[in-house]
């Protein structure tokens, strides 16, 4: 029992800060001079989550006994790592044919990765990867197409937890390559107030026009969004502010948390960043994350440009003004004082984009840029550093909880070849309609994202229905985006919608009353998608000719689509009216001179019409 006496509160909390720091400076110094090999880099990042992670329940823990097997899941945790550094060589000569200590590593790492994503991400995802798990041993016992050939369970166990085919694939190798210090990054912009600025940024820029708490609040859920790449920490993080300030000036709470979970979704498929999804994107589809920041980037501002003019034209039916302007300082003031913040993120584009650096050497930068944008703004210590360590750490436990434990599905899959027979099965029941296919994807992909975080939703569908959808035509990057995006509003989506369930209590609004706001803000987010699997030029494939006019018309429809939903364009308009505009707008958005030509006749014939009659 001495050993649990080792471990109270104060001594545990400095122990995470240590392995937190630990795990910080090893993924900074992999990420500038290069990551190890795969196998070692994943399972170094692993058992730091593995760590801090049971470390943290070993704090929170008020009795002996519940201390026990945390730290005995610990001491796993490296007893494992270890057999991997030591036993490198020959477990590389041992290929395919693991020994007995082998097997009891794979075993211990199954158990550890299900408990962990249990403990960090809920029951579903472990739950599913269990389900995954017993499969693989009851093929053969299976009818019809859910029957395989069967395996042993050695060659289970290898395929899962001793290869990088499983728990250390590319997931967990984009989590401990990319997405890390990233994260690290958005905790680093968080403690020198870098979010605060993006918000005041946002409220003083928009506040005082009509309206103008929700319009900040959607401008700087598209600026600290893009940074966090989390629905619920984005509403968390801006929530907070612009949910009160919206309410002051007279939106119902219902509405004003609405704005605030569609705003923060959005801040999921807004560039430059837009979460761990994005990276794996890049990894399977073997391009530059840029170019996939590059192709979301037109469907992400068609999307904020509906909800801008739609929360515009709520404020004007409503007649809603701004906040009073004597509470805004001067924006000169503002820029004057703290628009140094916004230096971080430029170095980041310039670096990733413009030199075109690794992304992991661009993000080093950007780290680097915002520590010393603190200590010029004095805004940080050594305190604050380890600070950001430790709030980087705990908040990248989700992501390398989920990679991994999705790493068990997509061994699950890749052994059984069970993607190839979901494919055949989607393709079969939607009669190699493309229409008919990309319903029923979308509609899985929001079923899997009502109980999983975005990763995990959008590697399991990646698995199984972008290939579905590239076989009948569709190009990859737009195949892949598709997957995500639905993924990524499932967040909005009832029953579950866990971003409007945040937003909802911070407005102390009616969940269902919320959902249905939120879901009428965010059609253009399930109407996009549809739109550039028929037109990649939304997604940037394509001449610079064909991508600039999509960009353009599909922004002026974004527009028009607002303004219709919202029933003001020039003033209050008819019902007839608001479905002639609602249709100019997804005319206008489909790239195409005719199409475009379709959309922007009625738009401006309703605009004559009404200037006519002088309405």
């Amino acid at each position: 029992m001495y050993i649990l006496e080792c471990f109270p509160e104060r001594k545990t909390n400095l122990v995470i800060t240590a392995v937190s720091a630990a795990m910080g400076i090893f993924h900074v110094y992999t990420a500038f001079f290069g990551v190890l090999t795969a196998l070692w880099q994943r399972s170094i990042h692993l058992t730091f989550g593995f760590l801090i992670c049971y470390l943290t329940v070993v704090g929170g823990a008020s009795l002996k006994r519940e201390k026990i097997f945390p730290l005995i899941a610990a001491g796993a945790s490296l007893f494992c790592l270890g057999h991997f550094i030591v036993n490198f060589q020959a477990m590389i000569l041992r290929f395919g044919e693991p020994d007995a200590l082998d097997l009891a590593v794979g075993t211990m790492l199954i158990v550890l990765v299900l408990d962990f994503a249990r403990r960090s991400v809920g029951n579903i995802l472990p739950g599913i990867a269990v389900v995954f798990l017993l499969y693989a041993v009851a093929g053969p016992y299976l009818p019809g197409m859910l029957w395989h050939r069967g395996y042993d369970v050695t060659r289970i166990i290898y395929q899962i937890s001793l290869s990088t085919e499983g728990i250390f694939g590319t997931p967990l190798g984009v989590s401990a390559s990319y997405v890390f210090i990233f994260v690290l990054f958005g905790a680093f912009l968080e403690i020198t107030g870098a979010g605060q600025f993006y918000i005041d940024f946002a409220v003083k820029a928009v506040g005082g026009s009509a309206g103008g708490p929700a319009k900040a609040a959607v401008v700087a859920s598209s600026l600290f969004g893009s940074v966090s790449g989390s629905a619920v920490a984005n509403v968390a993080g801006t929530g907070a502010v612009t949910i009160p300030l919206m309410r002051s000036i007279g939106y119902r709470p219902e509405f004003a948390a609405a704005v605030e979970a569609v705003a923060s979704t959005g801040g999921q498929i807004m560039p430059p960043l837009m979460g761990a999804a994005a990276f794996i994107m890049a990894e399977i589809l073997a391009v530059p994350y840029y170019k996939v920041a590059l192709g979301a980037l037109i469907p992400a501002l068609i999307f904020y440009g509906t909800v801008f003019t739609m929360v515009h034209c709520r404020a004007k039916v409503l007649g809603l003004s701004g906040a009073a302007r004597d509470s805004l300082p001067p924006m000169k003031t503002l820029l004057r004082e703290q628009g140094i913040f916004f230096i971080p993120l430029l170095v980041l584009i310039y670096f990733m984009i413009i030199a075109q650096y690794s992304v992991m050497k661009a993000a080093v930068y950007s780290l680097l840029a915002t520590v010393l944008v603190g200590f010029f703004k004095k805004r940080m210590g050594w305190r604050d550093i380890l600070g950001a360590f430790e709030s980087g750490a705990r908040v990248s436990l989700v992501v390398i909880a989920s990679t991994a434990c999705a790493g068990i599905i997509v061994a699950v899959m890749n052994l059984t070849g069970l993607g190839m027979k979901f494919s055949s099965l989607v393709l079969a029941a939607g009669g190699n309609s493309l229409l008919l296919v990309l319903i029923m994807i979308m509609l899985a992909s929001l079923l899997l994202g009502m109980g999983l975080p975005t990763t995990p939703a959008y590697l399991i569908l990646a698995v199984l229905g972008a290939p579905t959808l590239v076989k009948l035509g569709v190009e990859p990057l737009a195949a892949h985006l598709f997957v995500f995006y639905f993924g990524c509003m499932s967040m909005i989506t009832p029953p579950v919608g866990l971003a409007v369930y945040a937003a909802s209590c911070i407005a102390e609004a009616d969940f269902w009353k919320t959902s249905k706001h939120a879901l009428l803000l965010a059609l253009p987010a399930f109407l996009v998608p549809y739109m550039f699997v028929f037109h990649p030029s939304l997604v940037g494939l394509g001449d610079m000719v064909s991508v600039l006019s999509a960009a353009a018309s599909g922004l002026l429809g974004a527009v028009i689509l607002g303004a219709g939903l919202s029933g003001w364009y020039f003033g209050k308009v008819s019902l007839p009216e608001r479905g002639v505009l609602c249709a100019a707008g997804i005319l206008l958005i489909l790239p195409g001179w005719l199409s475009n030509a379709a959309g922007i006749l009625p738009a401006l014939a309703v605009w004559v019409f009404r200037k006519k009659l002088k309405i």
